[in-house]
């Protein structure tokens, strides 16, 4: 049996927040936690528009997601407090779309 150890990219994310348009012309967001080595490539896939929410998994994780234009205060403290981060950081990203 092999134990390997974790690397950093393993344990580390950057949380994001993203704004899309459903196909009922909705508007979305979801937070999604990226990891670090995949950052750069996500970056890309979002502004070039290539960026598939279904099929996340090589860039990260999706948190939570919902419909509307900013994900509820309640939604923000909560991923905040998961992922250990200051909410006003996350509420930063909201006010700043």
């Amino acid at each position: 049996m092999t134990d390997t150890q974790p690397t950093n990219n393993d344990l580390t994310r950057t949380i994001v927040l993203v704004y899309g348009i459903l196909e009922n012309s909705n508007p979305f967001w979801v937070f999604v936690a990226v990891k670090p080595s995949k950052y750069q490539s996500f970056l890309k896939a979002q502004k070039d528009g290539t960026l598939n929410l279904y099929q996340f998994t090589d860039y990260g994780e999706i948190i939570v997601s919902g419909a509307g234009t900013s994900p509820p205060d309640d939604v923000t403290i909560k991923v905040a407090e998961m992922y250990q981060t200051d909410p006003n950081k996350l509420k930063d990203q909201v006010n700043a779309e």
